[in-house]
């Protein structure tokens, strides 16, 4: 029984042996193939392929290098006192240079594989220096003016801002551009070194504000008290708000109504909602009162008589 069992190993010792030589000399006629079709093809040509392999390698590497990196900003931030914002705009930097880097790399690869000379080509850049300086200070402002934005915490990732008069909510904070996207879904891309005015209008709280046009023929007495009673049933029924809308009594006066302003603290990103819960209650109850609101009259023509 030992001789029949050791034989049969023996046997599929031998077996797996003559596999793995078959195996091996398949790859070697595989690559020596290979080898011979890149022979035959023109220089240029084999370049070209070269070139494409890095650039595919390094399309990989871009993706596998933006999952790390979302990966490891939100470990440490999950470790850290940062906000989720803080998070994604921390991830949206980091990947931003990383980008530059790579793709400067596969730049500098490929063109060491067509024959440039890359350290006399960065020699010669050096001697124009200046002249270079003078042409790259806009996109030096842009990348300083970022790392300002970015240490100084001014805006994060999702908050809603206006920026050079333009309103959206950040979606990124590269190192040298911010983007916003607006409420119409226009999406906004504005060089940091531009950014001189920032509205940040996601911190801390947000105010709702109303400003009601009221009909001079009214007692004005009588219309803030309605607009009054109306808004503590708001402070109880509209969600977001906890306490009773303010009620300013006259706000200015106009040349067909007289103001009224009501204001009240509610969420960031709930104050328009708040806003047109407001009006509605309010031209309700005007209508309900019988109360007409100025607004504008058509002239009627005069016929002849």
């Amino acid at each position: 029984m030992t001789f029949w069992t050791h034989s049969l190993r023996l046997a599929e010792a031998t077996a797996g042996q003559e596999v793995v030589e078959q195996v091996g000399d398949l790859i070697e006629t595989a690559g020596s193939k290979a080898g011979t079709i890149l022979t035959g093809l023109p220089a240029f040509a084999v370049r070209l392929l070269m070139a494409a392999l890095i650039v595919f390698i390094g399309c990989i590497v871009l993706r596998i290098g933006h999952r790390m990196i979302a990966s490891l900003v939100r470990k440490r931030g999950s470790k850290g006192a940062r906000t989720a914002q803080q998070v994604d705009t921390l991830r949206s930097l980091i990947t931003s240079v990383f980008n530059y880097i790579l793709y400067f790399v596969m730049a500098t690869v490929v063109l060491s594989l067509f024959g440039v000379n890359v350290s006399s080509l960065l020699a010669v850049a050096g001697v124009g220096g200046v002249a270079i300086a003078f042409g790259a200070q806009t996109l030096v402002k842009d990348v300083i003016s970022g790392l300002f934005i970015w240490v100084e915490g001014s805006i994060a990732v999702g908050d809603i801002v206006s920026i050079n008069g333009m309103d959206g909510v950040v979606e990124a904070i590269a190192i040298r551009t911010t983007t916003l996207r607006n409420y119409n879904g226009n999406l906004f891309t504005i060089p940091n070194g531009d950014i001189r005015t920032i509205t940040n209008m996601s911190r801390g709280f947000k105010r709702a504000i109303v400003d009601i046009r009221c009909p001079y023929e009214e007692d004005q007495a009588r219309l803030v008290k309605m607009i009054e009673e109306e808004m503590v049933l708001a402070g109880k029924e509209i969600n977001g708000i906890n306490a009773t809308p303010e009620v300013m009594s006259i706000l200015s006066f106009e040349t067909d109504a007289v103001v009224v302003r009501v204001a009240v603290e509610c969420p960031v990103g709930e104050n328009w909602r708040i806003e047109r819960e407001i009006r509605t209650r309010v031209k309700a109850r005007f209508d309900k009162e019988g109360i007409i609101m100025p607004h504008y009259a058509m002239p009627t023509a005069k016929t002849s008589g």
